[in-house]
């Protein structure tokens, strides 16, 4: 399976889990920083510092609902690949 295969998996999986936690998705895939941070599993302000230091995902400052800041979905999923690290002779 390749990088991309999976960042499309996880891009899914994280639509699914925003849906089934009644997150807002905008038409182009972004939901706000709070939410963003839900799906990560990180506290909102983890999130915040990650994006201020600079290794956080992809963020867009074009927020919506009140929200300051937004990352889409396929962002948040290819941050999560990238972090991918194999610990065994089994890289799937």
């Amino acid at each position: 399976m390749t990088t991309d295969d999976r960042a499309a998996d996880t891009a899914s999986a994280l639509l699914t889990a925003a849906r089934d936690a009644g997150m807002t998705i905008t038409g182009d895939g972004r939901v706000t920083e709070a939410d963003a941070a839900v799906l990560l599993g990180y506290a909102p302000e983890t999130l915040a510092k990650k994006r201020t230091l600079g290794s956080g995902p992809v963020a867009y400052g074009r927020g919506f609902g009140g929200a300051r800041i937004s990352y889409r979905l396929d962002d948040l999923a290819r941050w999560i690949e990238a972090g991918r690290e194999i610990f065994c002779n089994n890289p799937d």
